[in-house]
């Protein structure tokens, strides 16, 4: 279970607005758990697993849970996290950077897992986000049936949403499991996506946030 503090009702306003800008996952309804229960069941006989095995008989409903819960918590925008502000009253007005956001996200197109990691920097305008909460809005958008550029932009966005800036600059580098465990079965591959706005669209920026990243 995700025990943090969730808001719904931004939750909501970001949804609208990341389906404003055409980027949003295609969520058509809420998670049913019963739905997702009676799936797991039947994939476990379409593989030619024996269901009732003591071993395996609880296994949908453990997978159920496990999805609805926390694989994929980010497609209810119900689930949220609830961002905290202070006040930017001493005029910061360089970067916060962010470094080394690990998260785990699933392929949308294996269900296999993505592991990867996030960079975030923004600048302050009239407030200050709590730094945790940058982490939880990169995770937010993780546990969910996935694609990195995707997942690229709606961090970037909703960032920018909350924050009230475009001067904002995100990089994720992720190792897809879909090429590790299978297909070309390349172990070494790290897969870069990046998105950079306002202030950080300046060369110079560009490459002051790179170079505090090692990159």
């Amino acid at each position: 279970m995700n025990n943090y503090d969730k808001d719904p009702v931004l939750g909501q306003k970001v949804a609208q607005y990341l389906a404003r800008l055409g980027i949003d996952n295609p969520i058509k309804a809420p998670m049913d758990s019963g739905l997702v229960t009676q799936s797991i069941t039947d994939l476990i006989k379409g593989l030619g697993i024996i269901p009732d095995d003591d071993s395996i008989q609880k296994t949908p409903e453990r997978v159920a849970r496990f999805f609805v819960n926390e694989l994929f918590y980010g497609l209810d925008y119900n689930n949220f996290p609830k961002i905290t502000f202070n006040h930017n009253q001493y005029g910061y007005q360089d970067p916060v950077i962010s470094k080394n956001i690990s998260f785990k996200s699933t392929c949308e197109h294996h269900l296999v897992t993505i592991s990867g990691e996030a960079f975030v920097a923004y600048i302050p305008k009239d407030n200050v986000i709590g730094l945790s909460k940058i982490n939880r809005v990169v995770n937010f958008f993780a546990r969910r049936p996935q694609v990195q550029e995707r997942a690229t932009l709606q961090i970037f966005h909703a960032l920018a949403y909350i924050l009230q800036t475009e001067d904002i600059a995100l990089l994720i580098k992720a190792s897809h499991h879909c090429i590790t465990m299978r297909g070309v079965n390349d172990q070494n591959v790290e897969n870069i996506t990046y998105k950079f706005g306002g202030r950080f669209n300046e060369t110079d920026m560009k490459q002051e946030f790179r170079s505090l990243l090692g990159i």
